[in-house]
């Protein structure tokens, strides 16, 4: 049945770190649902957001959810995902969709046939850089070339955690920057109408104590045009930047820093700054993620079928 968009929704939530306290957060604060948790064991960090926490999968099922948040870790995704789409809950999957191409056509197929509402989230696509430039290609002939890089260094992302404990770190689970900087991999497919093929070199460099690559360096053939992408999460420096060239233009996107800078054929430097707010793209993301669940809009973007074809050129070449 159709929902309304005065409906409340129940929604629950697989995994409640850092990424499912955001979105549960935005939710709680913006928008009229109800929040559950299933949680994996007793004992935990209680949660802060009123949200009921639930320790017996069944009992999670029994409350007939409207949406599951897939936010627990990367390797868990798949499976989660099988036994929702069972239920007949349609699904918020958290990037990437799986750490493996073990079983994601099944949970295509089981998607398709039980006609569910899917979403994949890549906050990256409201950012207002990624948004600009996206526009702004769109409206102009293809560019020749893009050169994008993502560099950071991985105890910063969690600064109260054990970084080699975590499931970034480790290979089994989804950890690498490949899979855990697949937000590069999205935006540039979004930005360029799609990704044909990726070649390159990834590899463990660095003294960080991880068993998965922290280095990526490759070259992404793109319907629109190729460039190349460096990810790293070894470096001191935090840096997040894509530049791309025209005969006539150069234009740099600093997500970083929220700025674009346009250079023309005359040398003529113009730029344009953003505010700076992150969780501003997270509730953009969210926003637009309830407004197309009421519309029942099967095809909206970054559905499953859809991010499931970038999914599949990464690991095409991960696995090559």
């Amino acid at each position: 049945m159709e929902k309304k968009n005065t409906d409340k929704l129940k929604i629950l939530f697989f995994g409640f770190g850092s990424i499912g306290k955001k979105h549960a957060k935005i939710i709680k604060n913006n928008f009229n649902h109800e929040i559950f948790a299933l949680r994996t064991k007793l004992g935990q960090e209680k949660n802060d957001l009123g949200g009921k926490e639930l320790f017996d999968k069944e009992e999670a099922f029994d409350l007939n959810p409207d949406i599951a948040f897939i936010t627990n870790p990367t390797f868990k995704h798949t499976e989660t995902c099988l036994e929702c789409v069972k239920h007949n809950i349609d699904l918020f999957i958290e990037k990437p969709i799986s750490n493996s191409l073990d079983y994601v056509d099944v949970l295509d197929k089981e998607i398709s046939k039980r006609n569910l509402f899917t979403y994949v989230g890549f906050n990256l696509r409201f950012h207002p850089v990624v948004k600009y430039l996206k526009g702004f290609i769109d409206g102009k002939s293809n560019p020749i070339y893009f050169r994008a890089v993502c560099s950071s260094y991985l105890p910063n992302w969690r600064p109260t955690q054990d970084y080699s404990k975590s499931y970034s770190s480790k290979k089994d689970m989804g950890g690498g920057v490949i899979l855990e900087l697949a937000h590069e991999f999205d935006y540039i497919s979004w930005i360029f109408d799609g990704i044909k093929k990726i070649d390159g070199v990834y590899d463990n460099v660095s003294s960080l104590k991880v068993d998965c690559e922290d280095l990526f360096e490759g070259q992404i053939i793109c319907n629109k045009t190729k460039g190349n992408l460096h990810l790293d999460f070894y470096s001191r420096k935090a840096e997040r930047k894509i530049q791309v060239y025209y005969d006539d233009l150069y234009l740099e996107g600093d997500l970083k820093n929220y700025k674009i800078r346009m250079i023309d054929d005359n040398d003529k430097l113009e730029t344009i700054s953003f505010k700076k707010n992150s969780d501003n793209m997270y509730k953009k993301q969210l926003e637009y993620f309830f407004d197309e669940y009421y519309k029942n809009n099967k095809e909206c973007m970054n559905n499953y079928s859809d991010a499931l074809k970038t999914f599949k050129k990464i690991m095409e070449f991960k696995e090559r």
